[in-house]
Parts: structure tokens; sequence; C-alpha cells
């Protein structure tokens, strides 16, 4: 019984770190898109910035 309840805890606290961290990636792919969307990100095909052009 006590085997049990650690391989559920153990368990239970996989499944809660799994979900907090794909809420994490999630959240920073959806801010990524944003920026990328309002252009403050260059994309990356786009020719580097010549020294001495605004």
């Amino acid at each position: 019984m006590k085997v049990a309840l650690i391989v559920l805890w153990t368990l239970a606290a996989g499944v809660g770190l799994f979900l907090m961290v794909r809420s994490r990636i999630i959240r920073t792919t959806e801010a990524l898109t944003r920026e990328a969307e309002n252009g403050r990100i260059t994309p990356p095909d786009a020719p580097p910035d010549r020294p001495g052009e605004p």
C-alpha cells in the first residue's frame, strides 16, 4: 500500500510538472507569434541590416 501511494504521488507530481511546463511553452509561443505579427521580430530569411543605414 505504501509503495502504491508513492507511485501515485510521483505520477501526480509528474503530471503537474508536465502541465506547468506545457502552459509556459504555449504562452511563450503565443507571445512570440504576437511579436512577429507586429513586426518587432525580423523573420529569419530577412537580409541583415547594413551598418550606417536607418
